[in-house]
C-alpha cells in the first residue's frame, strides 16, 4: 500500500536504486561534480579521512539518521566546532545529491545534532599598528601586508596574484585567480572563492609605488604577465606554512602583536575602511562577498561606533537648529 500510495504522489524511489555503496556513490557525486578545484579537493579529502572509514561499505539506503550522528560525534572528539560543521557539509551534500539522484527517498541528515560554534574575537589592527607590521617585515615580502591589511585580499589572492593583473597607469589591481592549498597539495590559477570574489580594485598610490619597486627589484615588467609577484625564496608560489614559519611569526613578534593571523589584515582593512565611514555596500564590494549579509554578519560588532561617530555628525549638523529654536521658543511663549 505505502509503495502505491509513494507512485501516486510521485515519491516512490526503487529500492534497487540505493543498494549502490557509500563510497561508490561518493565516486560518482565527485567525479561529476562541478565546484571549483579547491573545494573539490577539500571534499575529497573529507570524504577520505572521516567519511569513507566509517559509511563507505555501506548501502545508501541503510545509513541512517544514527549513523550521521555517531560520525558527527566521533569528528566532535578530536575536531574544532567549525571542522565539524564543514566536513558535515560535505557528508549533507553528497546525501541530498543522493536524493536528487533518486537513490534515496530522504536524507538521514536531518535533525542531525551538531556541536555550537561561537564565533571568534575579531582582532583589528590601527592603522599605526599596520605600519609598523609592515616596518618590520622584510622588503621582499612588505607589498603582502599592505595588499591584505588595505585591499583586504586573502591569503590565496595575495600569493595567486601575477604580474598582469596590476595595472600601473590605472592604479588598479584584478582579482582573477588565486593560488590554494588544500592538505599540503598547490593549486596554481585556481578559481577565486566565489564570482563576486571577482573584483578590481583601485589601489591607493603608496601601495602602487611599493609594488612598482618590489617588481623592479624582482626584474618584472608588463612583459611577464604570468610570473606571480611574489615567490618563495626557494622558487615557486608561497607556502602557507613556510610563509608562517619563517616570516609571519618573527615578524608579528618583532612588531609586538604575537597571536596575529594574516586573514587578520583582512579583518584590519574592513575596520580602517569602517572608521573612515564607508558604506556597507562599497565594504561588500571591496572584500568580495557575495551578500551584504555576510559583511555584516561578521562585522556587525563594529557598527556601535559607526552608530557613534554618525550620532556625534548629526548633533555638529543640527546644533544651530536646536539652539535657534530654543530662542523662538523663549519669545513666544506666552504670547496670546
Amino acid at each position: 500500500m505505502t509503495i502505491e500510495a509513494d507512485k501516486l504522489h510521485g515519491t516512490f524511489v526503487d529500492p534497487n536504486r540505493g543498494k549502490i555503496t557509500f563510497a561508490a556513490w561518493c565516486e560518482e557525486y565527485l567525479d561529476s561534480s562541478n565546484k571549483r578545484a579547491t573545494t573539490l579537493a577539500r571534499d575529497r579529502s573529507v570524504t577520505d579521512r572521516h567519511l569513507l572509514p566509517a559509511l563507505g561499505r555501506r548501502p545508501l539506503n541503510a545509513i541512517s539518521k544514527r549513523d550521521v550522528q555517531q560520525v558527527v560525534n566521533r569528528m566532535k572528539r578530536n575536531l574544532a566546532p567549525a571542522t565539524v560543521r564543514t566536513n558535515y557539509g560535505v557528508l549533507r551534500a553528497i546525501l541530498s545529491a543522493a536524493v536528487t539522484a533518486d537513490r534515496i527517498g530522504r536524507s538521514p541528515c536531518q535533525g542531525v545534532s551538531l556541536p555550537t560554534q561561537e564565533r571568534p574575537k575579531i582582532r583589528f589592527l590601527t592603522a599605526d599598528d599596520l605600519v609598523r607590521l609592515a616596518d618590520a617585515t622584510p622588503v621582499e615580502c612588505r607589498p603582502m601586508i599592505y595588499l591584505a591589511g588595505v585591499l583586504s585580499l586573502r591569503w590565496s589572492e595575495v600569493v595567486g596574484l601575477r604580474v598582469g593583473r596590476v595595472n600601473f597607469l590605472r592604479e588598479t589591481l584584478e582579482v582573477a585567480e588565486t593560488t590554494a592549498e588544500v592538505r599540503g597539495v598547490l593549486i596554481e590559477r585556481a578559481d577565486v572563492k566565489s564570482r563576486a570574489s571577482k573584483r578590481t580594485l583601485a589601489i591607493p598610490p603608496f601601495l602602487v609605488a611599493l609594488l612598482s619597486e618590489h617588481l623592479a627589484r624582482r626584474g618584472l615588467t608588463a612583459e611577464t604577465p604570468d610570473a606571480l609577484v611574489f615567490i618563495a625564496p626557494e622558487g615557486g608560489p608561497v607556502r602557507a606554512g613556510n610563509f608562517r614559519r619563517r616570516m609571519w611569526a618573527p615578524t608579528v613578534h618583532a612588531a609586538g602583536l604575537d597571536g596575529l593571523t594574516f586573514h587578520g589584515l583582512r579583518h584590519t582593512a574592513v575596520g580602517l575602511m569602517i572608521a573612515l565611514d564607508t558604506h556597507f555596500e562599497a565594504i561588500k564590494q571591496r572584500m568580495g562577498h557575495g551578500s551584504i549579509r555576510v559583511t555584516s554578519d561578521v562585522y556587525g560588532s563594529l557598527l556601535p561606533a559607526v552608530d557613534a561617530s554618525v550620532t556625534q555628525a548629526l548633533e555638529a549638523l543640527f546644533r544651530p537648529e536646536a539652539a535657534r529654536s530654543r530662542v523662538h521658543g523663549a519669545f513666544t511663549e506666552g504670547d496670546d
